[in-house]
């Protein structure tokens, strides 16, 4: 027992003068540690630790909800930072336009005539429009002062890409369901892939350009002119090889809609890559 003592009196000993500054303060610690290494505390009662538990409980922080919880989730608190950045415009002009392109479909559908519906003609340019004014040489310098946040320029990018293209398919959908409604004729899931497989190509097809020459005009028109010149090729025969390529069928054809999204996937990847490196660029610049 004693030499069990005398060990636990030297361990304690090398311990305290490992934290004290002199050999006199450790021995001086020495007793009152050594008392309380030996020191068996008291055990609390049931009806103890429920008192303190009772005290305690009205000073803790308010468990937060489901709801709470899932607005608190990060990408959620990305995407509502975002949406007081994208243009205004773009919401209200987005919805009077398919508004007003579900009014004309409604209003000139023919069963027996063939071609686009207006509605799928007006769906994937505006969001091909709305998504071109996304990336421009002044939006891409208010993109580096806020990627002095952890969020990289990729990533707010990507929110705003996503709150826009999100908006034009809830409102092309919203359409479709209507158009579906009001017409017998047409079937929501085929109306519905009419439009999707443009919209997605051509949405990254101007947000690409956008990035590549930091104008905004130029991913619009080019947007424009490629949907433009589609749907008028659509209304003339074919007579040669060279009008049936400029119609670029397989914009509209349903066997080249795996194509458009994997197309899309690479635009909008190459884009993103750009717009990182056009980022860094201007660090180096201000640096």
């Amino acid at each position: 027992m004693n030499d069990q003592l005398i060990t636990r009196e030297e361990r304690l000993r090398a311990l305290l003068a490992e934290d004290v500054e002199s050999t006199e303060s450790a021995e001086a610690l020495l007793p009152l540690v050594t008392h309380l290494e030996m020191w068996s505390a008291p055990s609390p009662s049931a009806a103890a630790t429920a008192s303190l538990i009772e005290t305690l409980l009205p000073e803790l922080p308010p468990q937060e909800s489901r709801r709470e919880r899932v607005l608190s989730w990060w990408p959620l608190l990305l995407l509502r930072a975002q949406l007081r950045v994208v243009r205004g415009e773009i919401w209200w002009s987005t919805a009077l336009v398919m508004l007003l392109g579900v009014v004309v479909t409604l209003a000139t559908y023919d069963p027996a005539s063939p071609g686009l519906l207006p509605f799928t003609v007006l769906s994937p340019i505006m969001a091909a429009v709305g998504v071109a004014l996304l990336y421009d040489s002044d939006i891409q310098l208010v993109l580096e002062l806020e990627s002095t946040t952890p969020v990289s320029t990729r990533l707010l990018l990507l929110a705003r890409l996503t709150l826009v293209f999100g908006f034009n398919l809830f409102l092309g959908s919203v359409g479709s369901v209507a158009l579906a409604l009001f017409q017998s004729d047409l079937s929501l899931w085929p109306l519905i892939l009419s439009w999707l497989a443009p919209m997605t190509f051509l949405s990254c097809f101007a947000f690409f350009l956008s990035v590549l020459t930091e104008d905004t005009f130029v991913g619009m028109v080019a947007g424009l002119f490629v949907w433009g010149l589609h749907v008028v090729m659509q209304n003339f025969p074919f007579q040669d090889v060279v009008s049936l390529v400029l119609s670029l069928p397989g914009l509209t054809a349903a066997e080249g809609r795996p194509l458009l999204f994997v197309a899309a996937l690479f635009l909008l990847v190459v884009a993103l890559w750009l717009a990182g490196m056009n980022d860094r660029e201007i660090r180096r610049d201000i640096a």
